[in-house]
């Protein structure tokens, strides 16, 4: 019995320690590298199709006045993947409104061959009133495009609304190579030129006493921190690349809220008036408000192993150390708010241990460094969307007096 009763609690034990299943990835999702390519109609800016795929029910998407139905988008994948199911979310429909406003009838199909044409019925569904369903596809299906014809609604005469789009499934083949350097006119800050060295992005626009990007590139999604007004004003972007590198289409975020669009279209002809900073840029951030994000550095997923496409970043952070042989840094590691809190501590710490650990192996004193995890307890931006937690999980830097 006494052994029984051990073997019970060491098996409980085992369990607990396991870690939380990682979260399903929506390939219907701007943090995942899908783009909108084209929509029937929508009404207005605020119910655009983009906000199907921003991770969100809080937004959605309503026709064109005086076209209930039928109505199309067509979205672009990240890569081709093989998709096994698809969902639509009414919730948050305004049907107590407008009574029958959810969309009801949709049928999904899928393309390889280009977001105009090729397209084959993949399924054909129907959405509940004020909620979600998904259905898996009666076989995987490859496809880089899906289009969704919206057939119906739940009895409303003039309006149909819906608030998300979501898919799942593999990819097939590796992701794309997509070079993002170059100059760009932005709707949010004029002129923008960025740079591209393997997968860091270092970038500067003609806006704001001259504003500064430094991130990372992974497939199509770019992750960068702004900074304007000499430093002192600092944010986060996320932007999604087009196949061809030449359109990127971004949301920005200030004050851990999201703050608008940033979209740009690749120029020639035309430069930005600004220049991008080198490594100076580091010790500029760090002088300006003792800390900088380093979204250059990436992890395997649900791990601590530091992906090689990180090695210029961290070449930056040596650079500044050794420039400065009295500079002490406190290494950060932050998570999204997906698993437990436990666990999401513990992957923190190790992933701040990891960088320490290259950094003092590649000739810093450990003395100068100190490493701390603080799980998702410090988010510079709301959860609630995948771009939001894209932006959470971070490696940070700080100045140590």
């Amino acid at each position: 019995m006494r052994y029984a009763i051990l073997l019970g609690m060491a098996l409980a034990g085992a369990v607990a320690a396991a870690p939380p299943a990682p979260e399903r990835m929506d390939l219907l999702d701007m943090a995942s590298g899908a783009l909108v390519v084209s929509s029937s109609g929508e009404y207005g800016a605020a119910w655009t199709a983009d906000q199907l795929i921003d991770g969100t029910t809080e937004s959605g998407w309503c026709n064109a006045e005086g076209k209930v139905a039928p109505n199309t988008m067509v979205i672009e994948l990240a890569q081709p993947f093989a998709v096994t199911a698809v969902a639509a979310d009414n919730t948050g429909a305004q049907d107590g409104k407008y009574a029958g406003i959810s969309a009801r009838q949709i049928v999904v199909s899928g393309s390889t061959t280009s977001p105009s044409g090729g397209f084959v019925e993949l399924v054909t569904f129907e959405a509940p009133k004020g909620g979600r369903k998904e259905v898996p596809l009666p076989k995987p299906a490859t496809a880089q495009w899906l289009r969704f014809e919206i057939r119906s609604n739940w009895g409303n005469p003039q309006y149909t609304e819906l608030m998300e789009l979501e898919a799942y499934g593999t990819p097939v083949g590796p992701p794309p190579k997509i070079d993002v350097s170059g100059d760009f006119e932005t709707d949010a800050a004029g002129m923008m030129r960025l740079e591209q060295n393997g997968a860091e992005i270092r970038g500067c626009y003609d806006c704001c006493s001259i504003g500064r990007l430094s991130g990372s590139i992974e497939g199509r999604v770019l992750r960068l921190e702004w900074r304007e007004d000499e430093g002192a004003d600092v944010g986060s972007l996320l932007m999604v690349a087009s196949r061809d590198g030449n359109t990127l289409t971004g949301l920005y975020f200030r004050d851990g809220k999201l703050n608008g669009e940033w979209n740009g279209r690749r120029v020639t002809g035309r430069r930005a008036a600004c220049r991008i900073e080198g490594e100076a840029g580091l010790a500029g951030k760090l002088s300006a408000t003792g800390s900088a994000v380093l979204y250059g550095i990436v992890f395997d997923s649900d791990s601590a192993t530091i992906r090689a496409e990180s090695e210029p970043t961290l070449n930056e952070v040596l650079a500044v150390l050794k420039a400065d042989p009295k500079r002490r840094l406190l290494v950060c590691g932050h998570t999204d708010s997906t698993n437990t809190d436990a666990y999401n501590l513990r992957l923190s710490q190790e992933r701040a241990d990891a960088v320490v650990t290259w950094l003092t192996s590649h000739g810093c004193a450990g003395s100068r460094l100190q490493a701390k995890g603080f799980g998702e307890s410090q988010p510079v931006t709301s959860n609630a969307t995948a771009a939001g937690r894209a932006l959470n999980r971070r490696v940070e830097v700080r100045k140590l007096e």
